[in-house]
């Protein structure tokens, strides 16, 4: 069973009667929306022409929203209805950025995910849905398309029916007839001089489209929609640069490993010293995602109904056992514990290996997050690892006082670091089509354009790019271990920190709906 909609568009007059009756049926709060109605124009006056698209969830035959959900608050039910448990969600939002259609909300007064269930609470009493019931012109037809002799299944097979963004790979039971294509492709329409009905409230959506509008006129206007804003901000984007540290001190200082004996090199208690700053690094890293969850009290439901197809729970796992083995490792350099050679390394490898997967595995969840095209890059995993080493070897070099790391250290340390502000900046500049996520090239060329010339490629090119690799190149290439070397530490941990949080800001700055 699979139950769905087609959405008659040679009869919708846009009424918002389906809107409205929706969050009556359902207590939706102001603001948000299970269904709603978008208003696009072509053509100028006295030629124009206006088009309505309703929009929803579309009970997703492979729903990424189930996927991604860390708690299994999400579930496909028997009958095909995507459904949310409001006593098992954490309010982590992952949903909504996996998500193609902009189809959940937070609930503020809950801080728990909801969105369009099919009026599952009618259906289970052999109602239809509260939006088809009320709708006058019976546009909106409610159905099973599993079953051959449903009025939906009949309309499918006519062959006149579109779905929203096919190339996402949900499988949308959302159908569509008659509809214009600016209603439902986003990429076909700009901003108008101003809503009716309403005012455009301001978003970095907006800038985008009204930075677009001035590089190319689009095919359609919009002229009312429902207000949308960045669902994570700057606690996301600090969790991505401590995580970066966390990762990357203890993989700096893995590079001095070889010479822990020797003169210049890292001593048991300067690698305890590391693994502790590590430690904290990590300590914040957790602290951030916690803090960043509309429900923080229930985190623990992570570990008690882990959903293991999620990222956010193998993340978890991943940065659990990375903290197990650093805190292993500080007390074995404090303590001198394990002075075999054999033993030691062998921890090392394990901890590096830690290190590596805690810096990469963000890369795996930002591609469940498929909403957002421009965070499934294919080469984030190794972008991630070479920020991590940029951040670990640049705080190294500005703890080398406290260390006591000698000459021949530092210089180690200075050539890793200018070797992965390299690394990083190809990285940056390696945006070839072939990395980008199949079928969504127009997304992800639209993101990449809001980061490299658009609203954020100022900030971008001065202090992510100039001032956060360029210059402290040229300081480690002109300088040596001392203060020259801090402050190219410093300006490179500056811009990596901008280029994170740019990047966090950028995924979400394309409208999806």
């Amino acid at each position: 069973m699979q139950l769905g909609f087609v959405i008659d568009h040679s009869r919708c007059i846009g009424c918002h009667a389906c809107t409205v009756a929706c969050k009556s049926e359902n207590e939706v709060p102001v603001g948000s929306f299970r269904t709603w109605v978008k208003y696009t124009e072509k053509g100028s006056f006295p030629q124009v022409r206006r088009s309505f698209a309703v929009l929803r969830c579309n009970q997703c035959s492979a729903a990424p929203c189930v996927t991604i959900c860390p708690v299994n608050a999400l579930v496909k039910r028997a009958d095909g209805i995507v459904d949310v448990d409001g006593t098992a969600c954490i309010g982590c939002k992952s949903c909504m950025q996996a998500c193609p259609y902009d189809a959940l909300y937070i609930n503020e007064d809950s801080g728990t995910a909801q969105k369009c269930h099919f009026c599952a609470h009618r259906v289970e009493v052999g109602l239809a849905p509260a939006c088809a019931v009320v709708c006058p012109t019976e546009a909106i037809i409610p159905g099973d398309f599993h079953d051959p002799n449903s009025r939906v299944s009949k309309l499918r097979a006519s062959g006149d029916l579109v779905v929203r963004k096919p190339e996402a790979g949900t499988g949308p039971n959302v159908f569509y007839r008659e509809v214009d294509p600016a209603g439902i492709d986003p990429s076909r329409t700009g901003v108008s001089g101003g809503y009716i009905w309403s005012n455009v409230q301001p978003s970095p959506q907006i800038d985008t489209q009204l930075w677009e509008s001035v590089q190319q006129r689009a095919e359609a206007r919009t002229t009312y929609d429902v207000p949308r804003r960045p669902l994570w901000g700057w606690k996301v984007s600090a969790y991505l640069f401590t995580k970066s540290l966390a990762s990357g001190v203890f993989l700096a200082s893995a590079i001095l490993f070889r010479s822990w004996d020797t003169v210049g090199g890292l001593t048991p208690m300067a690698a305890a010293w590391a693994a502790g700053v590590a430690l904290l690094f990590l300590f914040a890293t957790m602290v951030l995602l916690v803090a960043d969850l509309k429900r923080p009290e229930r985190f623990l439901l992570m570990l008690t109904r882990p959903n293991w197809d999620s990222w956010l729970v193998k993340g978890g796992v991943i940065l659990t056992a990375y903290g197990g083995l650093l805190l292993a490792w500080l007390v074995m350099c404090a303590y001198d514990w394990l002075p075999g050679s054999g033993l030691r390394s062998l921890l090392a490898v394990l901890t590096g290996l830690g290190a590596a997967l805690a810096a990469m595995y963000t890369a795996w969840l930002f591609r469940q997050a498929r909403g957002r095209p421009l965070w499934m890059w294919e080469l984030l995993p190794g972008h991630l690892f070479a920020q991590a080493i940029v951040a670990g070897t640049a705080a190294m070099l500005i703890m080398a006082p406290w260390l006591d790391l000698g000459a021949a250290a530092q210089a180690t340390l200075g050539t890793w670091l200018l070797a992965f502000l390299a690394t990083h900046l190809l990285f940056t500049w390696l945006k070839e089509r072939a990395y980008w996520p199949k079928g969504r090239e127009t997304e992800f060329a639209r993101a990449l354009a809001v980061l490299s010339k658009g609203p954020y490629a100022r900030r971008h090119l001065l202090v992510g790019l100039l001032g956060g690799v360029l210059v402290p190149a040229i300081l480690l290439v002109a300088g040596g271990p001392g203060p020259l070397w801090t402050i190219a530490a410093v300006l490179a941990l500056v811009g990596l920190c901008s280029e994170e949080d740019l990047f966090v800001r950028a995924g979400q700055a394309v409208p999806i709906s």
